[in-house]
């Protein structure tokens, strides 16, 4: 199905390039000049804690960290197992990233290639349903902001006879409120969690003897059941 996406909201791009996310897992190495980059600063925070440097794997916490835990509290959470896990930084890698953050809160993410910074998905695309996991993120997020027209889009055909845009809306705003925020909590706590794919079918189970259903109609997955 074709997305028809009105881009109401400027793309008011607060990039923060403060989320250079170190997805990984480095290597070791030396400590003591102040790094020069993501992947000196895993070098050096793993030698760090390795060689029982409390202060200089301190020194290379966030400032937002630093607020929440201070140095004792840090230096008390470096046991042997901590000491242990930075050994396997030496095993990773870095990859950058940063993140888009557009005026109404959601985000968009963007990675560093050798050609420079590039977007990981189409950023006027808010809500895509291409994959069944992001489908399913974009379901709950249609459904958290009341964009009914756009929680239709998601709705398999076989339902779409019984469903309108305002029936979800009374749904929503009714007696059943709480409960379907409910079911969108339980669903969310799991999204991170790999999905069972089988062909035009994908499922993700939320507790026990309970799933989430899509399927793909015309290239575009579907939400048929949450749970």
């Amino acid at each position: 199905m074709l997305w028809s996406i009105v881009v109401s909201r400027a793309l008011a791009f607060a990039v923060s390039y403060a989320v250079a996310t170190v997805a990984a897992v480095g290597v070791a190495g030396c400590a003591h000049p102040t790094p020069s980059g993501p992947e000196e600063t895993l070098r050096a925070f793993a030698d760090a804690v390795r060689g029982g440097r409390t202060d200089d794997a301190y020194r290379l916490m966030s400032a937002d960290y630093k607020k929440s835990h201070d140095r004792d509290a840090f230096a008390h959470s470096l046991g042997p197992s901590e000491q242990r896990a930075a050994a396997r930084l030496q095993r990773g890698k870095v990859e950058l990233r940063a993140d888009v953050e557009l005026t109404d809160g959601e985000r968009l993410a963007l990675v560093q290639e050798p050609e420079g910074w590039r977007f990981s998905r189409d950023p006027l695309d808010f809500y895509p349903q291409r994959a069944p996991d992001e489908a399913l993120r974009s379901f709950l997020r249609a459904l958290e902001r009341k964009r009914w027209e756009m929680v239709l889009r998601f709705i398999p055909l076989k339902f779409r006879n019984t469903i309108t845009a305002e029936t979800l809306k009374q749904r929503w705003d009714g007696a059943q409120a709480a409960e379907l925020k409910q079911q969108i909590a339980v669903v969310r706590a799991h999204l991170d969690e790999p999905m069972e794919i089988s062909g035009d079918e994908a499922r993700l189970p939320v507790g026990e003897r309970k799933q989430v259903k899509l399927l793909r109609e015309e290239g575009a997955w579907k939400v048929e059941t949450l749970e």
